[in-house]
């Protein structure tokens, strides 16, 4: 990568970096901000209740003037904690650091160069690296890629590591929903960004994403209920998009998203909540007499239940 020296420093950033029991690589990921060749940033850590020794390693780096440490009083989630952060933030572009993953020593240059380039979009993002657990053996990511006039976030995401937005635009939509976990976190607050400005997509991996034990044991756990949280946010994307002009979508491909708003919600609200309300009482009844810790199936059909209902 080329370094541009006439890079102003204009550009500010506020960098997000939700943290629970991350020990063994937050000090990395720190780091990595602390090594940008642009220098007009702060993060804002905020330790999600951690139970490890993760506050004694934050706590050195907290003295600076650029690290803020928030600790929670409960542990808020994810995109609790992100929310948290971001009430921090005063900077002109949030940027969002997973404590287990760390950035490129060039990445806050090159998205700053960007917003030079682009000063009217909203979201500015890059592909990432995909590594193992020591952050080596990297391949680039396929998936995440540019979107095309006319696309939408909705039908597939392109998007991920090196997120980053306007902090003005973020203020335009309803936030980080703090009920959310992981994933669907991302795709909601993707979705939501998507109603209210342009994306800009940078060719060049800017992020280290890092693939280790306890990141894929915690997806797995967590893999229906983050599915079923995706699906809700997109369907409540659908029913926002009926009264939005979404920057991306022409008049041609909005007609297309209605006919398709209008055909999802029929199968979704119509046909698939009667048969979960159908379905339920019957699960109820079978695990009526089951220990309360198997009833895990039951909990998540309660919960997603529960959700279709606030729709």
């Amino acid at each position: 990568m080329e370094t541009h020296t006439k890079l102003t420093q204009d550009i500010s950033f506020s960098l997000l970096m939700a943290n629970y029991n991350n020990s063994n690589y937050i000090e990395e990921a720190i780091n990595s901000v602390i090594s940008q060749t642009y220098s007009n940033w702060e993060l804002i850590i905020v330790d999600d209740c951690s139970t490890d020794n993760s506050l004694q390693i934050i706590a050195p780096y907290s003295k600076r003037d650029n690290i803020k440490l928030i600790k929670n009083k409960r542990n808020l989630g994810y995109s609790g904690a992100l929310k948290t952060a971001i009430a921090y933030a005063s900077n002109y572009i949030i940027g969002i650091i997973d404590p287990d993953d760390k950035i490129h020593f060039q990445a806050l240059e090159k998205i700053a160069e960007a917003y030079e380039m682009y000063p009217n979009c909203g979201v500015i993002y890059s592909t990432m690296w995909i590594c193992d657990s020591e952050l080596k053996n990297c391949i680039v990511c396929k998936w995440i890629k540019n979107i095309e006039p006319g696309d939408s976030m909705i039908f597939k995401s392109k998007v991920s590591h090196f997120k980053t937005f306007r902090l003005d635009v973020y203020k335009k939509t309803s936030g980080f929903n703090s009920t959310y976990i992981d994933i669907a976190a991302d795709v909601d607050i993707i979705l939501k960004l998507e109603e209210v400005t342009s994306f800009k997509y940078i060719d060049i991996p800017l992020y280290y994403y890092r693939m280790h034990a306890r990141g894929i044991s915690k997806n797995i756990n967590n893999k229906l209920k983050t599915r079923i949280q995706g699906y809700i946010a997109i369907n409540n994307a659908y029913i926002r998009r009926l009264n939005f002009n979404i920057p991306n979508i022409t008049l041609k491909d909005l007609y297309l998203e209605y006919f398709i708003i209008t055909f999802h919600n029929f199968i979704f609200k119509s046909i698939f909540l009667k048969i979960i309300k159908f379905i339920y009482p019957l699960i109820e009844k079978r695990f009526k007499n089951i220990k309360t810790s198997s009833k895990k199936p039951l909990n998540i059909i309660y919960y997603f239940l529960t959700n279709l209902n606030k729709l």
